[in-house]
């Protein structure tokens, strides 16, 4: 996904006059300095303008410059205007960088924008625009039910390996309840759901609500696979077995950044697991040697 642009709203000024020719309509619910934006989004037909418009009112923060940008991007005619939607390289490429910038600046704005478009049928004529639009909707925390009913619709219309990541990433309450609700389902093939712990989980396996929801997961009735790919999530790393020749798999932040209580919390699950036994003799090892390591940082910082 390609980076969006930087631009300032002030910058769009110097876009309007160059593209527009058209006034610029009354518009009591914008403020002045997003209007020269708006009348690009309303006006121009240069794809590079409309886009540098877009960007700019996602990263205004100002709600009512999301609540236009919402508007404009559930029509078919903007759409079209946006992206070229005949070529298939081409019909999302501004429409991501404008999601994408969303998702770098959440607020209950952005969040109210994405829950229009995810249920308009005009957005949706494409479905591929989902793909950019559930990151920029998983970026607003806390998450709310109606953003939890959005993934849990969409993990059966083929999101569940995106929504797994992004609900993990978000790391608020009720988003952990729903990933925890999905690795626990057994409705989801075994290799799927580990699949799904060590992609969403080994990035933020230092976090403390993370390892939480991954204790009470382990606490449950599960398929041993899937209990030993949640074990081996926090206890190992075996990138190119578990990701392939991926170009940037997933890495695990180093025990070291993590808390105490968050140490202490780690090496509470590594006895537990060892207690419960069935674990293959590889991962035994790797768990008593994270767990070595840990009692040295630990000893380190005089605890």
């Amino acid at each position: 996904m390609d980076a969006p642009h930087v631009v300032t709203l002030a910058g769009i000024v110097l876009l309007t006059l160059s593209t527009c020719s058209k006034p610029i309509d009354a518009q009591a619910a914008i403020a002045p300095s997003t209007s020269a934006a708006v009348r690009v989004l309303e006006h121009s037909r240069d794809r590079a303008a409309l886009e540098q418009a877009a960007v700019a009112l996602a990263s205004s923060k100002d709600p009512q410059a999301v609540a236009k940008l919402s508007e404009v991007l559930r029509r078919a005619e903007f759409l079209a205007r946006l992206d070229d939607l005949a070529t298939p390289a081409e019909k999302t490429r501004s429409l991501q960088k404008v999601l994408s910038t969303l998702a770098d600046h959440p607020s209950r704005a952005t969040e109210h924008l994405c829950l229009e478009l995810v249920n308009d049928p005009v957005f949706l004529a494409d479905d591929d625009r989902k793909i950019y639009l559930l990151p920029a909707l998983a970026a607003v925390r806390p998450m709310s039910q109606e953003a939890v009913a959005v993934f849990r619709r969409t993990n059966g219309e083929g999101y569940y390996n995106l929504n797994v990541r992004l609900l993990v990433k978000n790391g608020s309450p009720r988003a952990l309840a729903l990933f925890e609700e999905m690795i626990r389902d057994d409705g989801v093939p075994v290799a799927r759901r580990v699949d799904a712990l060590h992609a969403a989980v080994l990035p933020y396996r230092t976090q403390l609500p993370v390892l939480q929801t991954l204790d009470r997961i382990l606490a449950a009735d599960l398929p041993a696979a899937v209990r030993v790919g949640a074990v081996e999530t926090v206890f190992d790393h075996r990138s190119r077995e578990w990701f392939g020749p991926a170009k940037n798999p997933p890495e695990p932040p180093p025990w070291d950044t993590a808390s105490q209580e968050t140490l202490r919390f780690v090496l509470a699950m590594g006895e537990k697991a060892t207690a419960r036994g069935q674990l293959p003799p590889p991962l035994l090892t790797a768990l008593s040697e994270t767990m070595a390591q840990i009692r040295q940082i630990m000893a380190a910082r005089g605890t």
